[in-house]
């Protein structure tokens, strides 16, 4: 199979990259700050907002289109009209958004089929998941106009190696560091974490279905900052320094940067998602929390 990737070298687009390179001929199209060629992948450097440089993509035909850094209303419009491969060299699109994009505080777990947020928070957290819902529907407008498929990934909180963001990896550059952890012991929101070789497994895996689908990749398991503390412990090879401290104590420290907060808290942030439909369909297996930690431990460590 022959694979288009846009990004394909930061955190989850690296997973893919690894593990699809192994029996697929892949294509990766971005600003080529990290070089991928050891993966035995093509490199194509160019800014997807570049109209130029688009235009001058060289024609292939390929089977699929992997989207990983699509952020602003009008980005996947704006790079199938400029793309000389599109419509005819192309047959699925597949694009990563993320469960941010459903409606907040429905009172249930959220399945694919709950609606879309019509509401547009501020902050860039808000704006992120604003232009994820406006990519969401400008994806199917597009792909329905030109006669393709098309696959939503909508991953939940990822982790694992190589992972940028600072959320657990700050929590285990503490632990390794013997750096005293505070959290809340009594917060009340629950969170979902997946892998991200699962999340890589599931596109992989959505590459070679024909029929236009959403899939919410995320592991059933639920679990708050205690939980998250006690596999932290089980894994770190010196025994964690933990501080647990009320909710709002913590929420008050986080405010002057004395705390790391980096997954819900209240109870108002508590969202559920159902993640069964790839597992049964795309046949993905979740990794334990536990076994994904202790890889990524090992990893940061």
């Amino acid at each position: 199979m022959k694979i288009l990737i846009i990004g394909g070298s930061y955190f989850l687009g690296r997973a893919f990259t690894m593990v699809a390179s192994k029996e697929h001929e892949l294509t990766l199209l971005n600003r080529g700050n990290i070089s991928m060629e050891r993966y035995n992948v093509s490199q194509y450097k160019a800014d997807r907002r570049d109209i130029e440089m688009l235009q001058k993509f060289p024609s292939q035909d390929y089977d699929v289109v992997v989207d990983f850094c699509a952020y602003n209303p009008g980005d996947i419009r704006s790079f199938v009209e400029n793309m000389p491969i599109f419509p005819g060299l192309i047959k699925k699109y597949i694009f990563v958004s993320t469960v941010d994009v459903y409606e907040r505080n429905v009172g249930y777990v959220k399945d694919e089929n709950t609606p879309l947020s019509t509401i547009r928070y501020g902050g860039d957290i808000g704006d992120y998941i604003y232009g994820k819902i406006c990519l969401e529907k400008e994806l199917k407008e597009v792909c329905t106009r030109i006669g393709i498929n098309y696959v939503i990934i909508r991953p939940s909180i990822i982790y694992g190696p190589n992972n940028y963001a600072p959320r657990e990896s700050k929590f285990i550059k503490m632990a390794s560091n013997g750096i005293p952890i505070r959290y809340p012991k009594d917060a009340k929101a629950k969170f979902q974490m997946v892998y991200v070789k699962d999340v890589a497994e599931a596109i992989l895996k959505a590459c070679k279905r024909t029929q236009s689908q959403e899939y919410n990749i995320c592991s059933n398991e639920a679990i708050g900052y205690e939980e998250f503390m006690k596999v932290l412990s089980k894994v770190s090879e010196m025994p964690l320094k933990l501080e647990p401290i009320s909710t709002e104590e913590a929420l008050n420290q986080a405010a002057e940067g004395k705390v790391h907060l980096p997954f819900p808290v209240t109870e108002e942030e508590n969202e559920i998602y159902d993640g069964s439909k790839a597992k049964q369909e795309l046949g993905i297996e979740y990794t334990s929390l536990l076994e994904g930690i202790k890889k990524t431990y090992e990893c940061f460590k």
